[in-house]
């Protein structure tokens, strides 16, 4: 009996009422979370959400804050699956909470635990950011061997959203194991010019034009790539193949 009381303690703490005070202060620490997130702060940002948590554990927002800085800035992968889920389980129709949870699972080689939950949040109407849904699902039908339903979604998120530079990359490397060149290039051409400043699409463009004989345009792109990239390893890369095109 007496190692029945710790779970019976765990089940009563779930089921005590948030006092009103609580409630408040847990917003004020949930803002203050969030203003320190958007300046370049996450470490405050956690702290301020774990102090929020313990004011008021029922609200699904602050879990899945909590699970976001876990998952996106602090690598705790494990925890932050589990932030995910309690904002889901407070909150069934959290769209938002299953498509960061599904991003988990992707990178995590976990896809089939995100593609019910993609598929749920593909179909709410309400939630604002479809394309990430499409974009996700796709890419995990792709890891599973449903090549024609990954493009089928990929091809849907980037309609919802033509400007959605991860849509274009994805397809442009979906053709390319495809050996599908041309279609690859022109969605790889899409990829950087939906995001110009984006090193990878000039890199991506550079070795699908080389692939193509077209070397003066491929070096071009190449150069643009040294000259975008934030990463040294990736700037030298770039210059490395275009050092090595035949004139330049």
């Amino acid at each position: 009996m007496r190692r029945l009381l710790p779970l019976l303690a765990i089940a009563l703490a779930g089921c005590a009422t948030v006092s009103a005070k609580d409630r408040q202060q847990a917003a004020s620490h949930f803002e203050i979370a969030s203003t320190a997130l958007m300046g370049g702060d996450p470490r405050t940002a956690l702290a301020e959400v774990e102090q929020a948590l313990k004011l008021d554990p029922k609200d699904p927002e602050i879990h899945h804050l909590h699970g976001l800085l876990l998952h996106m800035y602090f690598g705790e992968l494990d925890a932050a699956a589990g932030a995910y889920l309690r904002a889901i389980a407070l909150k069934p129709g959290f769209s938002e909470a299953k498509v960061n949870l599904s991003a988990l699972y992707l990178a995590t080689n976990r896809c089939e635990l995100a593609v019910p939950l993609l598929e749920e949040a593909r179909r709410d109407l309400l939630y604002r950011e479809p394309y990430l849904a499409e974009n996700n699902l796709g890419w995990c039908k792709y890891q599973l061997g449903d090549s024609e339903g990954a493009l089928r979604h990929l091809r849907a998120a980037i309609s919802i959203n033509p400007g959605f530079c991860l849509g274009y990359r994805n397809l442009g490397e979906i053709m390319e194991n495809q050996g599908r060149m041309d279609e690859a290039l022109r969605f790889v051409e899409k990829y950087a010019k939906s995001c110009p400043d984006v090193a990878d699409a000039e890199l991506r463009r550079g070795l699908l034009l080389l692939e193509r004989g077209r070397t003066a345009e491929a070096r071009t792109a190449f150069v643009a790539c040294s000259e975008k990239a934030k990463d040294e390893d990736l700037a030298g890369e770039c210059i490395r193949h275009a050092e090595l095109i035949p004139g330049s």
